[in-house]
């Protein structure tokens, strides 16, 4: 089986993640947060979702561009360990809006042979 990511936007608060996007979370076995400090967190852990978080990433990196390398490197390498598991990465806002990681691994995906897709959210734009 190809190993899969699947990028999804948590919207601009708890209040705003689209129904589509709640189902996706609801049935995720892997689900990694690119920052458990947005609105949305407190609400996924309030309704017994388990996720990990890149937060320490941005603690043990000197610049931005390092914890996005850091956070697409450890995404590829869970999909890739598991394939037969679909790994979730929820993103603030819309994948496809101010998102450097997403367009990392968008990039990347074909020379990881790693199928990669987006599921909107609303973004703060919006």
């Amino acid at each position: 089986m190809t190993a899969r990511i699947t990028v999804v936007g948590l919207g601009p608060g708890r209040d705003q993640i689209s129904l589509d996007v709640w189902r996706k979370l609801k049935q995720a076995k892997k689900i990694y947060l690119r920052t458990g400090h947005h609105p949305a967190a407190s609400f996924l852990k309030e309704e017994g979702i388990r996720f990990e978080t890149f937060d320490s990433l941005y603690e043990s990196h000197s610049t931005f561009e390092e914890v996005y390398e850091a956070i697409v490197r450890e995404l590829f390498r869970v999909a890739e360990a598991e394939p037969d598991d679909e790994v979730i990465y929820a993103v603030p806002g819309h994948p496809a809006v101010a998102e450097r990681t997403v367009r990392l691994l968008t990039e990347r995906a074909a020379q990881r042979k790693v199928t990669v897709r987006s599921m909107s959210g609303q973004s703060f734009l919006d």
